[in-house]
């Protein structure tokens, strides 16, 4: 039985035989999985010269999100044909690079509605006004995409020629959903051999199968025979479920070590669980402190320095909410009282969400944009699954708050395939965040879980009747064949594959378009992973912590156990704290820091280290005390002090010490004054001075250093 698309060509492989004469260090290790180990000093792709891609078609697994490599496809001398499965990322990468590339924009194209909770929609639906449309109407849609086509065909036409007559790479970007068009396109007006096909973010190919699984199910198809495809992910589809397709299981798998070369380059992920009550109980206390400036802080140490004196406070003053639902969005600004210039609303752009959005919160606020490098950015950014993928969020201090519900399908976060990809959404290096979320999970409930056998069952059933829907077609006449496929595209369209997994293929034979019904084995697959996502990864809260430990973000669980179980022990934040320390020390890492709730202590850790805590007696106070003269800016304290101090006069070391308390407590800089402090900033002469007939120490200010 083939499982995706029957009838199809079959995918022929051209493998190189000439591997050695690459730059890369390969690693077999096995026939269809090899590692490529990028060089030292390498921090994205665009900065390793060498760095080429494979012409037949092959899966690259680039391992970490933000490494760079959309930006090398689009800036490198390949032409290439960029497929998205978001507009919105697409509109991103086309405002960076506008006079470089082509931007495929349909207006027939529907936003994927990727934020919609199917358990809360009808399952029976009609298409878009189907009881409506007349001959003459179809007639008239017909013709307004033919001349959107041409449109179409001329500005890319044009495009390209110009880019032939300037010596330039064609980069043509386009939705997995417009892709058809593009193709047909450029093999009428060019040579599509000439061209690489990078298909990015490829696992929404299955993940958005549960949404719009015709579409991904022609995307594939119609990326069949062409030679120079590259389908490319830093959190490729699990291999169990790529191994479940002919299309994928025998393509070559390519892996980018980043580690092997440079350990440090990888930043571990640091995910911060708590649990999940409701949205807005977990959202609303953030946002109020938020409101109310009561900002998280961090202590940064200027990693080029070894001095005690370059650390800077960072204040965190954006916060990024990824909830995967419209309504619980609008509810929390509603209930929060946030206006439209505090929010921006990353969500899909469906009419269905611009109606929801007006109703829920007013005219007044839109569906938003990401905001490039330079532009402004709001304090509170509510993402959903629209912008998992691919999005660059250039801020300096913003903190990341996931929401992830087991119980409600469409706030589950897939652990594997989600969550790398949010924590990759944060771009600069700089923000202390950047690498870190907090996630507020709910597992399953004892009323909502299914057994196995039980699920089991029931995909058995929907995979007989498909077969039987199939079989059926096979035996009918020839003269009856389309018939029965419209009717299968409509029972298809209707019940959204309630109860089969039949599918009808749209095949383009000359000028024609043959339907033919296949099994969509994509469709399985999505309903096969959204029972393993719920049902066995979030079963409970240990394995959460097991599938956070896949992407990096947990040590080992019976471990975290034990550890906790003491710590929780303490009443004392001192006594926490020299608990913690001298756990650090023992395993030898601070890897366990992630999961403290006490915000200041990996600031005491990271920032003074375990000798400074352990001389400080663990005490909170002196800890903070210490880490607020580190990171004071000198500049502040010398400007109040040439106000009050005059260059060629004498003071007693008391005198210093009162204006320094003074001047101190203004700037709340936390030091104890001291007379000597002055040597910092001033060129001072020791003296003597005669009060009331005492002799008194002190210091002359020759000038200021």
């Amino acid at each position: 039985m083939t499982w995706f698309i029957q009838a199809s060509v079959r995918l022929s492989f051209r493998k190189k035989s000439h591997l050695g004469e690459r730059l890369f260090n390969l690693k077999i290790i096995s026939m269809k999985k090899q590692k490529i180990e990028v060089p030292e000093k390498i921090r994205y792709i665009s900065e390793w010269r060498d760095y080429k891609m494979f012409d037949y078609p092959h899966i690259l697994n680039k391992q970490i999100p933000g490494c760079g490599f959309t930006e090398f496809c689009i800036t490198n001398d390949e032409d290439t044909v960029l497929c998205s499965p978001r507009k919105i990322l697409l509109q991103n990468k086309y405002d960076q690079h506008q006079d470089d590339v082509f931007l495929v924009v349909n207006t027939y194209e529907s936003e994927v509605g990727t934020d919609k909770d199917l358990t809360k929609y009808p399952r029976v639906r009609r298409t878009f006004g189907y009881k409506k449309l007349n001959l003459e109407n179809i007639k008239k849609a017909v013709k307004q995409k033919e001349g959107f086509f041409k449109e179409l065909t001329f500005k890319i036409s044009t495009y390209i020629k110009g880019c032939r007559q300037n010596n330039r790479p064609v980069k043509i970007l386009v939705t997995y959903d417009s892709f058809r068009m593009v193709k047909d396109i450029i093999r009428h007006q060019d040579d599509l051999n000439k061209f690489r096909v990078v298909v990015d973010e490829f696992q929404s190919i299955f993940t958005d199968s549960k949404f719009k699984s015709d579409t991904e199910m022609q995307f594939v198809y119609n990326l069949q025979g062409i030679q120079r495809v590259c389908y490319v992910s830093a959190t490729p589809m699990i291999e169990k479920y790529l191994d479940m397709l002919d299309d994928f299981k025998n393509l070559p798998y390519y892996e980018l070590d980043w580690e092997a070369k440079d350990p440090n380059r990888v930043s571990k992920p640091k995910i911060i669980t708590r649990n999940l009550k409701s949205v807005y109980m977990e959202a609303g206390p953030i946002i109020k402190d938020y409101l109310d400036g009561k900002f998280e802080y961090r202590y940064v140490r200027d990693p080029e320095s070894d001095s005690e004196k370059d650390v800077k406070k960072i204040e965190s003053k954006e916060a990024v909410f990824y909830v995967n639902s419209v309504n619980n969005i609008t509810s929390v600004i509603k209930r929060a009282g946030l206006t439209p210039e505090q929010v921006n609303i990353l969500v899909a752009n469906t009419p269905e969400n611009v109606t929801r959005i007006k109703k829920n919160l007013g005219a007044k606020y839109k569906i938003g944009t990401v905001p490039l490098r330079d532009e402004p950015r709001k304090m509170f950014t509510f993402c959903t699954r629209t912008v998992y993928l691919g999005a660059d969020f250039y801020s300096d201090n913003a903190r990341s708050f996931i929401i992830s519900d087991a119980n409600i399908d469409t706030l589950a976060v897939d652990i594997t395939l989600d969550l790398p990809q949010i924590l990759g959404r944060q771009r600069l290096r700089e923000n202390p965040w950047k690498d870190e979320a907090i996630l507020f999970f709910k597992s399953i409930t004892t009323n909502n879980k299914q057994a196995k056998e039980i699920f089991d069952k029931k995909l058995a059933e929907k995979e007989r009747k498909s077969l039987s829907l199939l079989s059926s077609y096979d035996q009918v006449a020839i003269e009856n064949k389309g018939d029965l496929s419209e009717a299968y595209l409509k029972l298809a369209k209707m019940f959204n594959y309630k109860d089969d997994f039949v599918a009808v293929n749209r095949v383009k034979v000359g000028d024609k378009t043959i339907l033919t019904p296949v099994f969509n084995n994509l469709v399985r697959i999505s309903e096969l992973r959204a029972y393993e996502i719920q049902q066995v990864d979030y079963s409970d809260r240990f394995t959460v912590f097991n599938e956070l430990g896949k992407v990096g973000g947990v040590d080992d669980i019976e471990e975290l156990e034990k550890f906790f179980k003491e710590y929780k022990m303490f009443k004392s934040r001192q006594d926490k704290l020299k608990y913690l320390c001298e756990y650090c020390e023992r395993v030898g890492n601070t890897s366990i820091l992630q999961h403290i709730e006490e915000k200041r202590f990996s600031d005491y850790i990271n920032i003074l280290g375990l000798d400074r805590c352990k001389s400080e007696w663990y005490n909170p106070f002196h800890l903070d005390k210490r880490l607020s003269i580190m990171s004071f800016e000198d500049d502040k304290i010398l400007e109040e002090l040439k106000k009050e101090f005059i260059v060629g006069e004498s003071y007693t070391n008391k005198a210093i010490k009162e204006m320094l308390s003074v001047i101190y407590k203004r700037l709340d800089y936390k030091a104890s004054p001291k007379a000597t402090d002055l040597e910092k900033f001033f060129k001072l002469k020791h003296c003597q001075m005669s009060y009331n007939g005492k002799r008194l120490h002190g210091f002359k200010i020759l000038g200021v250093k």
